[in-house]
C-alpha cells in the first residue's frame, strides 16, 4: 500500500514537471521557424514517457469528453480540407499544417489529462511557475541580442514572435494572478511588458493596451463603488500617459533609439500597407473563396490566390475562414467559447484573453502550442477537483 502511494505520488510529480520544463524551453529557438524547437521536442519524448507509465491511460473528467471529441471531429474536418486541396494543388505543406494541429490536439490532452491527476490549483501552479522560469530564460536572450538590432528577438527567430510570446506570458498571469508570490508576478509582469517593447511589434504593443484596458475594467473579481473609480483613475493614467509618449518632446524618448522607433512605428501604422486588414493582412482573400466559402480551400498553396500571392494570411480569424471556411472558423469558435464561458467568470476571461484577440486580428498564432496549453489550463479549471 506504502509502495503504491509513492509510485502515484512520483507520477504526479513527474507530470507538473512536463508543464514546467516545456515553459522553460520555450524561449529558446535553435532551428527555423515552422521547424520543431527544443521545447517541442521535449514535450514529445515527455509525452510519450507521461502515457507508457501510465499504460496509455488518459485521465479526462466527464466534462472534458464532448470539448476532446469535438475536437477530434474538428481536426478530421481540417483534415480532409487539406487532403481534397492537397490533390487538386498538389502542395505538401497543406499535409504538414494538419500536423500541426494533431500536436496541438495531444498537448491539450496532456495537460487536461496532469489537471485530473494533480487538480487545477497544481495544475495552474506548475504552469506559473514555468512561466517565472521562462521569463528568466527570454531575459537573458534580451541581453545577448541587445545590439544586434533596433527590433531586439531574445532567442527567438524574429520580433514578432518575441513579442507574441511576450502577451502570451501576460494572459497567463491575468488568468492566474494569485498562483505566484507577489514579486515574483511582479517580475514577470515587468520583463514581459519590457520584451513586448523591444521587440517593437506593432501587434503585440496594441495587444498590450488593449489587454491593460480591458483588465482594468474587467478583469478584476470584485465589483464596488470604489473599485470603479480607481478603474476610472488608471484608465485616464494609461491614456495621458499614451498621449504623453506619442507627443511630447521630451528628451529621454527621443534620444532612446528603442522608444523613438516605437513611437514612430505607431504614429505611422495608419500610412503603412500593411497596417490595412484587406490587402496588407489579406482579409480580402476571404472575397476569393466564392462557392468554398463554407469549407474553404485548405492551408497552404497560398499562389493560387490574388492578395497576398504566395504568403499566408496575417490574421487567425481571417486565415481560418479562407482555409477550413465558416464550418472550421464557427467549430473553432465553439471550442474557444466552451473554454471561456463560465458562469460569473466570462467577462473576466475574455477580459485576460483580449491581447490574444486583438493580435490574432492582424497575425495567425493559432499553431502555437502555448495557445492551447493556456485554453486547456483554463478549461480544466473548476471542471476537475480542485484539491
Amino acid at each position: 500500500m506504502e509502495l503504491t502511494e509513492r509510485k502515484t505520488k512520483a507520477l504526479v510529480i513527474d507530470s507538473g514537471i512536463i508543464l514546467v520544463i516545456y515553459m522553460m524551453l520555450k524561449p529558446l529557438y535553435i532551428l527555423p521557424s515552422g521547424m520543431p524547437q527544443i521545447s517541442d521536442v521535449f514535450l514529445v519524448l515527455a509525452t510519450c514517457v507521461y502515457y507508457v507509465r501510465r499504460h496509455g491511460r488518459l485521465f479526462l473528467s466527464k466534462e472534458t469528453y464532448t470539448w476532446c471529441c469535438f475536437f477530434i471531429i474538428t481536426l478530421f474536418f481540417q483534415a480532409i480540407v487539406n487532403i481534397v486541396w492537397f490533390g487538386i494543388t498538389d502542395d505538401a505543406e497543406m499535409l504538414l499544417k494538419t500536423v500541426y494541429y494533431v500536436f496541438n490536439f495531444i498537448v491539450s490532452m496532456l495537460c487536461l489529462s496532469i489537471g485530473r491527476e494533480i487538480g487545477s490549483k497544481n495544475l495552474k501552479k506548475a504552469l506559473c511557475i514555468g512561466c517565472l522560469l521562462s521569463i528568466t530564460v527570454a531575459s537573458i536572450g534580451f541581453v545577448f541580442s541587445g545590439r544586434m538590432s533596433v527590433r531586439q528577438t531574445g532567442f527567438f527567430n524574429n520580433p514578432n514572435q518575441l513579442g507574441y510570446y511576450c502577451i502570451c506570458i501576460l494572459t497567463i498571469i491575468a488568468l492566474f494572478p494569485d498562483v505566484l508570490r507577489k514579486e515574483q508576478t511582479i517580475f514577470i509582469l515587468l520583463v514581459a511588458m519590457y520584451g513586448n517593447i523591444l521587440s517593437l511589434s506593432k501587434a503585440s504593443i496594441i495587444g498590450l493596451f488593449g489587454m491593460a484596458i480591458c483588465y482594468t475594467m474587467w478583469g478584476g473579481k470584485k465589483r464596488s463603488r470604489a473599485t470603479i473609480v480607481k478603474q476610472i483613475v488608471i484608465i485616464v493614467i494609461v491614456f495621458a500617459f499614451v498621449y504623453w509618449f506619442l507627443y511630447s518632446n521630451n528628451q529621454f524618448i527621443i534620444s532612446n533609439k528603442v522608444l523613438r522607433t516605437l513611437r514612430n512605428r505607431i504614429l505611422k501604422m495608419s500610412s503603412e500597407n500593411d497596417t490595412q486588414l484587406g490587402m496588407g493582412r489579406g482579409y480580402d482573400r476571404i472575397f476569393e473563396l466564392k462557392k468554398n466559402i463554407l469549407w474553404g480551400m485548405g492551408e497552404g498553396a497560398f499562389k493560387r490566390f490574388k492578395i497576398l500571392p504566395g504568403y499566408e494570411v496575417h490574421s487567425t480569424y481571417a486565415n481560418l475562414i479562407v482555409s477550413y471556411g465558416l464550418i472550421g472558423f464557427v467549430m473553432y469558435v465553439w471550442l474557444f467559447a466552451k473554454t471561456v464561458i463560465k458562469k460569473g467568470s466570462t467577462i473576466r476571461n475574455l477580459a485576460c484573453l483580449s491581447g490574444l484577440l486583438l493580435y490574432f486580428i492582424t497575425h495567425n498564432g493559432i499553431r502555437n502550442t502555448l495557445v492551447w496549453l493556456i485554453l486547456a489550463v483554463l478549461f480544466n479549471e473548476d471542471k476537475n477537483n480542485n484539491s
